[in-house]
């Protein structure tokens, strides 16, 4: 079972549309961060206590970052001063109006009614304040007057396709299957991205046995939410009834494939529920944004990380995980300012120097990044992934010799990382030192393939393994290893490797005495030429490893064609204008 929030049960928009919150409520994507505002605020109010503007929109905050508590206790403040100063009238529904979220985010859904129908007293034409009496009269199973309230809401704004989604839901509790029906198809007509209005609807088609609609619904559902799994299982017995076994098969492994990332943060966020401490509650955010930053979903890490620090400003690891999120989403300036704010609450946090060395690489910053490594791997010796990039940074800047030993030291962290060996075989390499440089290409090539045996399934190669096949291909050549030279190129399959392949099949051919096998051997290279230019045919040098191979078998017009499209490539080419007067001599 789905663990959520009241606002998530009740109003799962509240936070992405601001649907049922007034406009002017709604943060924009360029707002500064919820602490940003909460410190603002607070400021503010010390400064004047009486302005009751900006004490609603502190509430507002809390509410966003779901400290119920805090939001009662302004929310209490602002109809305290109302009630005392009668040109602050309009404040009051707001007032009332956002303690009742507050207490329903809390689960007193009785505190709730009461102060929405005290807000309705002197807003009665506010359709989102109806909604939220309806939604808190449906968690106490008072569906009857939750009907009439989404009815009044739907009245005052029947083009809010949460309220209608609601409304849905409310007829679907009192078994009107066909007005639940409409509703919700009429909210998707209006926003066709609801994600529950499409779980809503697969139910409901499944209830009445129109299987296939159901499938499209639920398939709907989860590709507008993949965190609503249930959609999944919901799809695997649906395509059960339907006779489809196969399908259903493959849901439900998607279903179990999905649950081990999104349980966890189902359970999180039930926990959540059951927590009122704020700092209790700032780990528990933290934690979801480490599950989204893990999962490569930056968006959301950067929104639970921010609720985190709203609630607690000393948590130092969750500065650390927007600051990683920032980066990633290529927000360095914001990525950099997060890291050096776990910094100020722990100079000596390794993370946030990785953070920080992460941000400035991503920036092309290579000696600020280097800095910052250096300084991880002075305070933690054993971390890993710190000495990875201290290679990656001096291999760049052709720092050979302290790459090496940077690669070595990860090596002895971890010896089982294939692209460590790959890049400390491309330091060799650089060095001219042949033998120590293959030695590594060979021994990354075997460690990937112990990798890729040790898990199930077909596993894609990765490309630095293209690459590591490539330069054992390229070694091999240089040192007469033609035979080893040839296997490695057409294990690497890149279309370097297939030119490469045709230079080296041309140059055994010239040592053949027989001309029926330098004739053969040429066909072979001159196969393998093609094959790297129908991999990527926009490569000058390719099509000139054709002609010169075409040239040497006596084939003029292939010769031909080809360095005109070498020379179309790359006109500036001295030696393709001379190849090209080579063969018209011809």
């Amino acid at each position: 079972m789905v663990r959520y929030s009241f606002f998530q049960r009740c109003f799962p928009l509240i936070f992405a549309t601001c649907c049922l919150l007034p406009s002017v409520w709604c943060q924009s994507e360029e707002s500064p961060t919820l602490k940003t505002q909460i410190d603002s605020y607070q400021q503010q109010l010390a400064a004047d206590a009486t302005r009751v503007d900006i004490r609603l929109q502190l509430a507002k905050v809390y509410l966003q970052i779901e400290a119920y508590t805090q939001a009662v206790a302004e929310y209490r403040e602002v109809i305290a001063f109302v009630g005392t100063v009668p040109n602050h009238n309009p404040a009051l529904p707001k007032g009332y109006y956002g303690l009742g979220l507050a207490y329903a985010g809390l689960e007193k859904f009785d505190e709730a009614i009461e102060a929405y129908q005290k807000a309705i007293q002197d807003a009665p034409e506010w359709a989102h304040i109806h909604a939220a009496l309806g939604a808190g009269y449906a968690s106490l199973h008072r569906y009857d007057e939750a009907l009439d309230a989404y009815k009044t809401a739907r009245d005052l704004k029947p083009d809010d396709a949460m309220i209608l989604h609601q409304l849905g839901n409310i007829y679907s509790k009192r078994g009107k299957r066909s007005q639940a029906i409409a509703h919700q198809q009429r909210a998707i007509a209006i926003l066709p991205t609801l994600a529950s209005a499409h779980y809503q609807l697969g139910l409901l088609y499944s209830q009445g046995n129109r299987l296939p609609e159901a499938i499209s619904a639920y398939e709907t559902a989860y590709s507008a939410d993949p965190e609503l799994i249930e959609a999944l299982y919901n799809l695997a017995q649906v395509h059960i009834r339907n006779g489809n076994k196969q399908a259903a098969r493959e849901k439900m492994q998607l279903f179990e494939k999905r649950k081990v990332v999104v349980k966890p943060i189902q359970d999180l966020r039930g926990a959540l529920q059951r927590t009122i401490e704020p700092t209790q509650r700032a780990g528990i955010l933290a934690n979801i944004g480490r599950i989204y930053l893990k999962s490569e979903l930056y968006e959301k890490a950067v929104s639970e990380y921010e609720k985190a620090i709203a609630l607690n400003p000393k948590a130092v690891e969750a500065y650390n995980g927007v600051g990683i999120a920032y980066a990633m989403l290529k927000r360095y300036s914001d990525a950099i300012d997060a890291q050096n704010k776990a910094l100020q609450l722990n100079p000596d946090f390794t993370e946030a120097h990785a953070g920080l060395g992460l941000a400035y690489l991503m920036k092309n910053e290579y000696d600020l990044s280097l800095k910052h490594y250096r300084r991880v791997v002075a305070l933690n010796p054993q971390f890993l992934e710190a000495y990875l990039k201290i290679g990656i940074i001096l291999l760049n800047q052709k720092r050979y010799p302290e790459a090496v030993s940077a690669y070595q030291k990860a090596i002895e962290l971890n010896p089982d990382n294939a692209e460590t060996y790959h890049n400390l075989g491309l330091c060799y390499a650089h060095q001219g030192k042949t033998a120590e440089a293959l030695s590594n290409f060979e021994w990354s090539a075997k460690v990937a393939q112990k990798n890729q045996e040790n898990l199930n399934g077909d596993v894609v190669k990765p490309m630095f393994l293209l690459e590591t096949y490539y330069m054992i291909g390229e070694l091999q050549a240089q040192q007469e290893n033609y035979k080893a030279a040839e296997s490695a190129y057409l294990l690497s399959g890149l279309p370097k490797a297939y030119n490469a392949l045709a230079q080296l099949s041309a140059k055994i051919a010239s040592t053949y005495q027989k001309q029926s096998k330098r004739s053969e051997k040429l066909s072979a290279a001159a196969a393998y030429a093609q094959t790297a230019i129908r991999l990527n045919p926009n490569i000058a040098s390719y099509h000139n490893t054709l002609a010169l191979i075409a040239y040497r078998k006596g084939d003029y017009q292939i010769a031909e064609t080809s360095i005109r499209k070498a020379i179309k490539l790359d006109p500036k080419n001295r030696n393709y204008q001379e190849g090209l007067k080579q063969i018209l001599k011809r």
